[in-house]
């Protein structure tokens, strides 16, 4: 029987990103509420993938041992030097910046997948034709976030070469997207993934996230800041939690530059603010991801 993975999501323990001219949470979802919504999107397994970090995953995969009906898989987006990696079925986390030969490397030792997620990007860190000279074991060809289309069909014509699995993955920021793209296999559960993950058994499927879903998921991050800005003054005994990236910041922040966030934000929430800022976004990711890609020699290989 065929079953469901997302093999790309994230939690709210995958720090801070800069949106527009504000740095806020790239999410705010608690791990155990993406094995809830998992469960009722149909997915059999779901892969934590936080940036450069593995807290989320192991959150998650506590949770579900109590939660029938859902598999989860400890994950880790990694910033190479040379672009971003997945490692999956990791029970270590590993460090950023390193090569990208390194960073696998540290993934095979844990008996670890290697998965390059969104390869031919050129708005967000991507391996690019490096992919043919790494040992990777799968190749992100569906994202749900490349809403412009390019990227992943250049991903999806170089898969035909057959050296990797072929994974869908939503790049969930967002309980709305969580299964928006997805990952077919057969079997149950996360072992029988990995087998077909080794064996390139896989299928990848989805649709792309709305615009809709940005502008919720923008307004999503937004809001949650200001609560935590409002809770860090109020209350005497605000709690700062070292593993929590946006209490931590929030927490660190003077006076001044609370109330200047409080005061962006506040801008940042106006109609139609919050839609421009998205479609702006999808625009650049269009112009940007439509440029031919060149390989390492800075040869243009051809768009397929």
């Amino acid at each position: 029987m065929a079953n469901r993975a997302d093999i790309h999501v994230h939690s709210k323990y995958s720090g801070l990103a800069r949106l527009a001219f504000l740095r806020f949470p790239e999410s705010v979802v608690e791990p155990e509420d993406i094995v809830r919504k998992a469960r009722n999107a149909g997915l059999d397994t779901v892969c934590i993938t936080d940036h450069n970090t593995i807290r989320g995953g192991l959150i998650a995969q506590k949770f579900a041992k109590g939660f029938d009906g859902v598999s989860v898989v400890v994950g880790e987006e990694i910033s190479a030097l040379e672009g971003e990696i997945i490692g999956l079925f990791l029970n270590k986390e590993i460090p950023k910046g390193l090569p990208a030969a390194e960073t696998i490397d540290l993934i095979r030792q844990q008996g670890g997948l290697v998965v390059a997620p969104h390869p031919f990007s050129n708005h967000v860190p991507a391996l690019g034709y490096l992919v043919d000279k790494l040992p990777i074991d799968g190749l992100e060809v569906f994202n749900a976030g490349h809403v412009d289309g390019f990227a992943n069909h250049r991903a999806l014509e170089h898969s035909q070469r057959g050296n990797w699995a072929r994974l869908g993955g939503s790049d969930s920021h967002t309980l709305d997207t969580l299964g928006c793209a997805y990952t077919e296999f057969d079997g149950y559960g996360a072992e029988d993934f990995r087998k077909a993950v080794q064996d390139r058994a896989t299928r990848a499927f989805g649709v792309k996230q709305s615009t809709f879903m940005g502008v919720k998921w923008t307004m999503e991050v937004v809001l949650e800041s200001d609560v935590q800005i409002v809770k860090s003054v109020l209350m005497r005994n605000y709690d700062a939690r070292p593993d929590d990236v946006v209490r931590s910041k929030v927490k660190a922040l003077p006076g001044h530059k609370k109330l200047a966030a409080l005061m962006a934000s506040a801008f940042f929430l106006l109609p139609p603010v919050p839609y421009f800022v998205v479609l702006t976004g999808e625009w650049r990711m269009r112009e940007i991801n439509a440029k031919p890609i060149h390989d390492q020699n800075g040869e243009k290989p051809g768009l397929f």
